[in-house]
């Protein structure tokens, strides 16, 4: 199996341990009866912050300490996907009629592929991956 397809399955573990804890705190939040959309960004928040620090370790194996760039693109790229899976949440769930849970599912599904691009592409690259060659 190539190193890609390596990284995209770990990123897609990751993926899934994110996920849960987004549910989990969304489902919370909205239980005791937080906005719905502010329950998606607080939710989502609490699954990029893990997000990071298993991506960084595990799945793109970075050893050196954090820099600035990394943290504020990565910061950068999650907002990204979080304002692309906040309007689609209100598209589906407001126009469409679809559920909140089945809604929260597709928006969940189409975000791994986005951010795992930004990510991949933007965020966890090398100075020789993005063509510095100091």
């Amino acid at each position: 199996m190539t190193n890609k397809w390596v990284s995209f399955i770990k990123f897609a573990l990751v993926g899934a341990v994110n996920t849960l804890i987004d549910f989990v705190v969304y489902a919370l939040l909205t239980k005791i009866g937080v906005n719905y959309i502010l329950a998606q960004w607080i939710s989502y928040s609490a699954g990029i912050l893990n997000s990071y620090i298993m991506n960084r370790k595990w799945t793109f194996e970075r050893k050196e300490k954090s820099s600035k760039r990394e943290v504020i693109l990565f910061v950068i790229v999650n907002l990204i996907t979080l304002s692309l899976t906040s309007f689609l949440l209100t598209v589906l769930y407001n126009k469409w009629g679809i559920s909140l849970l089945i809604s929260k599912l597709l928006i969940t599904i189409a975000s791994v592929g986005i951010n795992f691009i930004g990510t991949k592409l933007f965020v966890f690259t090398t100075k020789k991956e993005r063509g510095i060659h100091i």
